[in-house]
């Protein structure tokens, strides 16, 4: 018979050896589980103005009215892939629109992300663009020099307007070329011309009721030189002012 003793002993082993194997198996399992949350833990990054592919076949049609630009929002588990793609020197991703199966007119185009590496997602706002698709055309024509009063100095008028280039080519799609009244130039913002003036400046195609129509204008800058004059009355006030300040110059040198 075993004594009391040795089976209160026995018993105080077994009890404890479970305690100690419950707490273990315990300690064991909140490891993992914070393994696991972190290993799953997610990151996220928003990447504004990512231009917008656009393909189909540019020798057959014109595309105008397109965004061209988008935002993507990126997530991800790996942090390194993510920072990569945040820069535009090493990115891979590419938002597309794929014009290739549409023929003319105005359509909603669904964009996709393509070469998104592994363990990242994206998603881009706006989801679909419009565009429309015409058959291309080119034509040429010639470039006209309006400056708005507000850029003339006043009493200043043109007396002589030289360009680069005369004619331009413009390219759109058939029915917009067949708005287009003329092109003219845009001086840059700011400018104040009088006396001898020269400046590149960039070119516009307009309808006739002066709206800005989309257009390639090829070439798209051009240098211009301008010869202006006083009017009469503005130069006699300056001739005057003048006058006087070389008479005023000769009364202080006589004394």
């Amino acid at each position: 018979m075993i004594p009391k003793r040795k089976i209160a002993y026995i018993v105080s082993s077994v009890f404890f050896s479970c305690l100690l194997f419950i707490n273990a198996t315990s300690v064991n399992f909140q490891n993992n589980s914070g393994a696991r949350q972190v290993s799953s833990e997610t990151y996220t990054n928003t990447l504004t103005n990512i231009p917008i592919d656009v393909k189909y076949d540019d020798k057959k049609y014109f595309i105008s009215g397109i965004s061209s630009e988008v935002t993507v929002f990126l997530k991800g588990s790996n942090r390194v892939a993510l920072a990569s793609e945040m820069q535009a020197s090493t990115r891979k991703f590419k938002v597309v629109a794929d014009l290739r199966s549409l023929k003319e007119g105005e359509h909603e185009i669904e964009l996709k992300v393509e070469d998104l590496p592994a363990g990242l997602t994206a998603t881009i706002e706006p989801q679909k663009v419009t565009a429309k698709i015409g058959k291309k055309k080119t034509k040429k024509f010639d470039v006209e020099v309006n400056a708005p009063n507000n850029q003339i100095a006043p009493g200043w008028t043109f007396t002589s307007v030289a360009l680069s280039e005369l004619t331009v080519s413009v390219t759109s799609d058939r029915d917009t070329l067949a708005k287009v009244d003329h092109v003219e130039v845009i001086f840059p913002e700011g400018d104040i011309i009088s006396g001898s003036y020269s400046a590149t400046v960039s070119l516009k195609a307009v309808d006739s009721a002066g709206n800005v129509l989309p257009v390639i204008i090829s070439p798209s800058e051009l240098y211009i030189k301008i010869e202006t004059k006083l009017n009469g009355s503005n130069a006699s006030t300056s001739s005057s002012s003048e006058n006087h300040s070389n008479e005023e110059t000769s009364k202080e040198s006589s004394k």
